[in-house]
């Protein structure tokens, strides 16, 4: 395992732009903003940008403060027209990775051992997720040495583009903008009615370790239910189009705030004290805690490990979510 914060600089023989999507959620980039920080400033080869949806004062001065690169709206239209912007705004990138504000990374290799799989295949797209959340599965392939599950159901928490593949299905659709959420797994689709990929997901299932995948909220409310593979209406009428390109489009006006991408420095140290949440306050900190103890559970080797990470969990958060979830799927697991 590559720590986040460990290793020497790579030469920057390409550039992958690093995008963390968020919305009204600035606890969220206190959380886990810093272990993104000191891998992107160790490593040239991937600067780091926040992408606000809509405004929000809180993040804005959050980003002003530990100089973050920020780019945000001036209005909330989704996730999707999130990433329109970074694209229309930065679209000089060789690949481009959007990962959702509540994913916490745990080992920055994840990021260059995607490189890899885009360059030893001819897929254009790739997400990460737990391996619980593979769906509809179609096929499993091995790339670079690594086991890679196709699927036609997934998430969006963790996904990476060639900026090639970009260019030939365009942008998020415009459409989801009215919703402020949805349009994620349509434009995945496009990858495959375009030739750039097997699936819509396409995840190397041993690098999922390198995130903790947190339960998160949805800043938006639902407004309809989906179907059996969670697709809404609209979107499974836009899948059924078989949509090879969309246009790249934005509405809102949008604004950079001209941080330079090396200016991390600051962020990533507020690790060097060993204190993996430096910048939450003392009860949130046992709630992250907990999390983390979690997904040492999940990768522990031993029984004896397992329950002692699970142990730690308990004690710093006994109403975890996670934790009761976590046991529940043991128990049905036998």
């Amino acid at each position: 395992m590559d720590p986040t914060g460990e290793g020497t600089a790579k030469p920057a023989d390409y550039r992958a732009l690093v995008c963390i999507t968020t919305c009204e959620r600035p606890g969220y980039l206190r959380r886990y903003l810093p272990h993104f920080a000191r891998f992107c400033a160790q490593d040239q080869r991937f600067p780091l940008l926040v992408a606000l949806d809509g405004p929000d004062e809180e993040t804005q001065r959050f980003c002003a403060e530990w100089q973050v690169p920020l780019l945000h709206s001036r209005e909330r239209e989704g996730v999707g027209f999130s990433k329109n912007r970074v694209l229309e705004r930065f679209p000089d990138f060789d690949y481009y990775f959007f990962v959702e504000d509540d994913v916490e990374l745990v080992d920055g290799s994840v990021f260059p051992a995607h490189v890899e799989l885009a360059r030893a295949s001819d897929i254009h797209h790739f997400s990460l997720f737990s391996e619980r959340r593979i769906g509809k599965p179609a096929s499993v392939s091995t790339i670079a040495g690594r086991r890679v599950a196709h699927s036609f159901v997934g998430s969006a928490r963790f996904n990476f583009f060639t900026a090639e593949g970009l260019r030939r299905v365009g942008g998020w659709h415009p459409r989801f903008a009215e919703y402020r959420r949805w349009g994620h797994t349509e434009h995945s689709y496009r990858f495959v009615n375009a030739g750039l990929a097997p699936a819509p997901f396409n995840v190397a299932t041993e690098l999922s370790y390198a995130c903790i995948w947190h339960l998160h909220p949805s800043v938006t409310p639902l407004s309809m239910l989906g179907d059996e593979e969670h697709i809404v209406a609209p979107e499974r009428e836009l899948i059924e189009q078989r949509l090879r390109y969309v246009p790249l489009q934005t509405f809102s006006p949008y604004e950079f705030n001209d941080v330079p991408f090396d200016s991390l420095g600051r962020l990533a140290a507020t690790l060097d004290a060993g204190e993996r949440y430096p910048l939450v306050e003392r009860g949130e900190r046992r709630h992250c805690r907990s999390d983390y103890q979690i997904w040492r559970y999940r990768w522990a080797e031993g029984r004896s490990r397992k329950i002692a990470a699970l142990l730690a969990a308990a004690w710093q958060w006994p109403a975890n979510p996670m934790l009761r979830r976590t046991i529940r799927i043991a128990l049905e697991r036998g």
